[in-house]
């Protein structure tokens, strides 16, 4: 996801990328590609590969990873969940960005249209886009649902996921 961007990508610093998934017994296929903003559909579940131009590097925010895996298992987590989701993603070394701490990058994110990849005006935790897979399988691995929903429940554990037609460098 961070080679061969587009003018319009270059310039928002953002590329969009849209995420589906199928369920097999306990397996999640995952398929992602990059979208153009203008293909953006409100029904899809897209999140933000974002350049930081200080840093030279690409980076997701903690809110769409967040939301992410709540697409991937198709389950919205309760607030206890998301804080636990949160301490298993501190391993891989979040950077904070805020008004006073990055000025520049934190107004980049503020900035961004829907879909946004932030749920507040307050400082965001970011992560090493190249750190996206293996955080999924992180938390994912350790994820099992118990939840019903009438007749609809969810196979628990959930043993793992698979992203399908791209090498897992391209994550």
């Amino acid at each position: 996801m961070a080679e061969k961007w587009t003018k319009d990508e270059c310039k928002s610093k953002r590329r969009l990328v849209q995420f589906t998934r199928a369920q097999t017994g306990n397996m999640i296929h995952v398929d992602f590609r990059a979208v153009a903003f203008k293909e953006y559909a409100q029904n899809s579940f897209c999140i933000s590969c974002i350049y930081w131009d200080d840093k030279k590097e690409y980076f997701v925010t903690g809110v769409d990873i967040i939301h992410l895996l709540q697409a991937l298992v198709a389950f919205r987590f309760t607030l206890q969940e998301k804080n636990r989701i949160r301490r298993n993603l501190e391993s891989f070394k979040p950077l904070t960005v805020s008004r006073a701490s990055s000025n520049y990058f934190f107004e980049v994110i503020m900035g961004f249209p829907t879909p946004k990849p932030r749920s507040l005006m307050r400082e965001v935790k970011v992560f090493p886009w190249k750190a996206l897979n293996p955080a999924l399988t992180k938390v994912i691995s350790k994820y099992s649902v118990s939840h019903s929903l009438g007749t609809n429940t969810l196979p628990a554990p959930i043993s793992s996921y698979r992203a399908s037609n791209h090498a897992v460098s391209d994550f």
